[in-house]
């Protein structure tokens, strides 16, 4: 108890004592010091996990590129599906006009 109270009584009379060991207890055990009651430090952000990783999981960059790298002119399912559905609107004369000769080109 003596003990105590005597470091208590340093620490009153010498405020450098106080902040150096607030400064070694930062270093050694990276404890943040308190600026004030409501201050926000920042602390609860810095210490959250990073998470580039997981968003780069689950968004995978398309493969595309690379396999028309290797195979020249393949088609996915889909791009395959649009390309006849394309065709055949043409055969209707439904599909999109020629380049150029849209509605103001008519007029």
């Amino acid at each position: 108890m003596s003990s105590q109270r005597g470091a208590k009584k340093l620490l009153e009379m010498y405020p450098q004592l106080k902040q150096g060991i607030a400064m070694a207890r930062r270093d050694i055990l990276g404890h943040i010091p308190k600026t004030s009651n409501n201050a926000r430090t920042g602390y609860n952000r810095s210490t959250k996990q990073l998470t580039g990783v997981y968003l780069n999981q689950y968004y995978q960059e398309p493969i595309d590129k690379y396999v028309r790298m290797v195979e020249p002119g393949f088609l996915f399912d889909q791009e395959e599906r649009r390309r006849v559905k394309l065709i055949q609107l043409r055969r209707r004369g439904k599909g999109p006009p020629k380049k150029g000769s849209g509605k103001r080109k008519k007029k």
